[in-house]
C-alpha cells in the first residue's frame, strides 16, 4: 500500500475477506480452479495499487464514512497471507496435485469468511501475537516518536477518523498541565506497530517504553480518568 495510507475503514478488511471467500468457494463448488486467480489479483491490486482496485472502489461506493479507522500493517499482513496460500493453491493445481489444492483452497475460503463475517481477522492476530513475540511492541517511544522522561500520554489519530478530534480534546482537557502527545499515523507510519485494534487509542506509557494501558475507539470520560493520571 501507498506510505500514506496507514489506517483503513474497519469493514473494509472484512468486506475484501468475504469476497476473497465467496470466490474460493464459487472455485471449489465449480471445481474449477483457474476461478482462484482471480481472488489473487483482486488481493495483488489491493496490495500494491489500492486506489486501482475493484474491491476497494465497490466498498468506498457503500461503505458510509467511519467514525474510527483500523491500522493498516495487520491489515496488509493479512492480505500477504491471503496471496501466499492463493499462490500455494493455484501452484499446486498446476503440478496435477488436485486435492491438496482443493484442501488449501477450502483453507482460505474458511478463514476468508469467518474473518469477513465475524470481523474477528485471523490474520491480523497471527500478526500481533509474531508482533509480541519478537518483542517489537514492548517499547513504544521509537514508534511513537516520545522523547523525554516519561510516563507519557498519546492519542493515535489518522486521517478521516471522525472520533479523532473530540477524544484528543477530551484527553487534553483531562489531562490539564500533563502533556499529551499526539500522534497521527500519516506522519508517523511506524506507529501503528503499536498494540492497537483501531484508531483513535488513547495510550499511557511508561518511563521505559512499556505500555501500562490502552483503550481505543469509543473513549468514554471514565475511561480518560482512568488514563490520565500518571503523576
Amino acid at each position: 500500500m501507498p506510505r500514506h495510507t496507514q489506517a483503513v475503514h474497519p469493514h473494509q478488511p472484512r468486506f475484501a475477506q468475504t469476497i476473497t471467500g465467496a470466490i474460493s468457494v464459487l472455485a471449489i463448488v465449480l471445481q474449477v480452479w483457474p476461478i482462484l486467480l482471480i481472488a489473487l489479483a483482486l488481493v495483488l491490486v489491493a496490495l500494491f495499487a489500492p486506489r486501482r482496485s475493484p474491491v476497494n472502489w465497490l466498498f468506498r461506493k457503500i461503505a458510509r464514512p467511519p467514525e474510527e479507522l483500523e491500522p493498516v500493517s495487520p491489515v496488509r499482513f493479512s492480505q500477504w497471507l491471503a496471496v501466499a496460500f492463493l499462490g500455494v493453491a493455484s501452484v499446486l493445481f498446476v503440478a496435477d496435485l488436485a486435492v491438496a489444492g482443493w484442501i488449501v483452497t477450502g483453507m482460505v475460503a474458511v478463514v476468508a469468511l469467518i474473518s469477513g463475517i465475524s470481523g474477528f481477522c485471523i490474520g491480523c492476530e497471527i500478526y500481533r501475537f509474531a508482533l509480541a513475540l519478537r518483542g517489537g511492541a514492548d517499547d513504544l517511544r521509537g514508534f511513537l516518536g516520545l522523547s523525554g522522561s516519561g510516563p507519557w500520554i498519546a492519542v493515535l489519530t489518522a486521517p478521516g477518523c471522525a472520533r479523532c478530534a473530540p477524544t484528543v480534546a477530551r484527553v487534553k482537557a483531562a489531562a490539564g498541565d500533563q502533556k499529551v502527545t499526539v500522534v497521527n499515523l500519516a506522519e508517523r507510519p511506524e506507529a501503528s506497530h503499536a498494540p492497537v485494534k483501531s484508531i483513535p487509542a488513547v495510550l499511557t506509557i511508561a518511563h521505559d517504553g512499556s505500555l501500562i494501558q490502552a483503550r481505543a475507539g469509543v473513549v468514554d470520560e471514565s475511561m480518560i480518568q482512568e488514563l490520565v493520571p500518571l503523576r
